[in-house]
């Protein structure tokens, strides 16, 4: 356990990087922010991580939101204000960007910027615990387009705009029903399940778990047929390590042992 807002452990060839202001309930802060672009882009430049699970060490909460105790300073001016948005979008972008699967592990509230940071995980796993909200209409603020996209993309439009306008609580089976929540867990087996997961994305071919999250991100900009990215990954492919050793493993009636990172 460390001091610090947000940390990072590794286990093997798994990464968890944890919000870790439990007395604010994880409300995200400029230090938090900086720190998971800080933290995921470590994860991303370490070789021997497969798979990044992002969670909280308070047991109440995922996250609470932005920390809105710093607004009157970081909004103080149009620049102040500019400089603290780009950052979160930095923040947004080093966790959706990763080159390597994404884990939210979800308990307790999970609201604002919590929810926002979860969305641009690959998976979030989550307890029945959970509570999902993005309240821009309680504070009289414009939520971005992207991530309002982002959002309407995952539970389509009119279900976002009511999250959105109403600053509606989603409880966990709704926000499992709704496409919110990728998996559902009771509370003591939450952790296990997410670990036993990301534990066999490690076991799976990397050049197609990344392969995937290429074509996912190209289909969500738009993408409605083969593009240059795509049509060059599947060339790849054929072409890999992975691919042979998984062809062979198949013939040989054995497991792969798969070797890109």
């Amino acid at each position: 356990m460390s001091n610090d807002p947000i940390y990072m452990t590794k286990t093997g060839e798994i990464a968890e990087i944890v919000l870790n202001r439990p007395d604010k309930l994880n409300a995200l802060n400029a230090e938090v922010w900086q720190g998971i672009i800080d933290l995921f882009g470590q994860a991303g430049a370490d070789d021997e991580v497969k798979v990044v699970i992002l969670r909280s060490s308070a047991p109440r909460a995922f996250a609470a939101g932005a920390d809105i105790s710093e607004f009157p300073i970081v909004h103080a001016t149009a620049e102040s204000a500019g400089a603290y948005h780009d950052k979160i979008r930095t923040a947004y972008d080093a966790i959706c960007n990763l080159n390597k699967p994404t884990i939210a592990m979800i308990r307790g509230v999970c609201f604002g910027g919590g929810c926002a940071i979860a969305l641009n995980c690959d998976l979030r796993y989550a307890d029945t615990t959970s509570r999902f909200c993005i309240p821009p209409a309680r504070l009289g603020i414009a939520y971005s387009l992207m991530e309002t996209k982002r959002l309407s993309d995952l539970i389509g439009p009119s279900r976002a705009k009511e999250m959105l306008m109403g600053a509606k609580v989603i409880e966990a089976q709704e926000a499992l029903a709704i496409g919110l929540a990728t998996r559902l867990f009771d509370p003591d087996e939450l952790e296990a399940g997410t670990q036993e997961f990301a534990q066999n994305l490690c076991n799976l071919s990397q050049f197609t778990i990344r392969a995937v999250k290429t074509m996912v991100s190209e289909i969500s900009g738009g993408a409605t047929d083969e593009t240059d990215t795509s049509r060059r990954l599947r060339s790849e492919g054929f072409q890999g390590a992975d691919y042979i050793e998984g062809r062979d493993a198949f013939l040989e009636k054995r497991k792969a042992s798969f070797t890109y990172r």
